[in-house]
């Protein structure tokens, strides 16, 4: 917890601490207005240039040398401003190092302007800090924010199932029904959210299709569902995930005698913050199995 102490200051002793006059704006732009003016009819949107200030590093412009942005309340802002500073989304201020700092400050701690957007106009202040602000030189964009939010969500590999099973022996030109574990962590639809430094996201994922391929050299099955579960029941119906023509060679000349049957999901993952919103490409989980097909032998007499 940043240790803070707010010293409110008029115009003319902000210029006796930091050598220029404090500045009413509004933190999502860039105007100014004249000392001891608490509002401005109409706000700057220049995002300005930080120049070399500063003491914790980084020196980024804009938004942000990393290619960050900054939001406020889904809207993109400028994360830093000539006259304001950085903003900070988890108060909604910006701050601005104080230079030169004052002499005579508590021990370990750094002075940072303060300007923040209230019900009756602008305030502005001074604050001692531990640490730098939430968000100095730019906090992390939402999709960096869906990204590491999805780093802790669980998309399970695909539980394989087949007709032929792998207890038992398919034969040529039979039906193979292919199915998955239909659970929420292996199709989905798993939501979830999280924020950091005021930038909140919320993320869904839920897999859209899957991919077959029987390990046979034959064209992969693709499949929009799970599929379903194969019992004797069924004998007489088409598989609704799988091939009803079923393998056109059996597996004796195969390694082990037997198919390598794999199965791809692919997952849509989609984030939104905001009026702003996103996807993450290429979220793919794999497994496989085995199957063993024999010939049908017909006996003659």
């Amino acid at each position: 917890m940043l240790t803070r102490r707010l010293i409110a200051i008029g115009a003319g002793l902000a210029l006796l601490l930091v050598g220029t006059p404090v500045l009413a704006a509004n933190p999502n732009g860039g105007a100014e207005c004249p000392p001891g003016q608490t509002t401005c009819d109409v706000w700057g949107d220049d995002p300005g240039n930080p120049g070399g200030g500063g003491n914790s590093g980084g020196g980024n412009s804009g938004g942000g040398g990393s290619g960050r942005k900054c939001y406020d309340q889904g809207q993109e802002i400028p994360c830093y401003d000539d006259v304001l500073g950085w903003w900070n989304s988890e108060n909604r201020c910006r701050y601005k190092l104080v230079e030169p700092q004052p002499a005579g400050g508590p021990e370990g701690q750094t002075q940072y302007m303060r300007s923040c957007s209230g019900p009756g106009g602008a305030i502005s202040g001074l604050e001692w800090l531990d640490d730098p602000p939430p968000g100095f030189e730019a906090p992390p964009s939402p999709d960096d924010v869906a990204r590491r939010l999805l780093a802790t969500i669980e998309m399970k590999r695909p539980v394989i199932s087949t007709a032929p099973g792998a207890d038992g022996a398919g034969l040529v030109g039979l039906p193979v029904w292919l199915w998955i574990d239909p659970g929420r962590a292996y199709w989905g639809p798993i939501a979830d959210e999280r924020e950091e430094q005021g930038v909140h996201v919320r993320l869904e994922t839920k897999a859209h299709k899957i991919v077959w391929d029987l390990g046979d050299g034959s064209d992969p099955i693709v499949c929009t569902n799970p599929g379903e579960r194969y019992t004797p029941a069924k004998a007489s119906q088409q598989p609704r995930c799988g091939r009803s023509a079923g393998y056109r060679k059996s597996s004796r000349d195969q390694p082990g005698g037997r198919f390598t049957v794999t199965a791809t999901t692919h997952w849509d993952v989609r984030w939104w913050s905001g009026t702003l919103s996103g996807t993450i490409e290429d979220q793919v989980r794999t497994s496989s199995a085995s199957v063993e097909i024999d010939e049908l032998q017909v006996v003659t007499r």
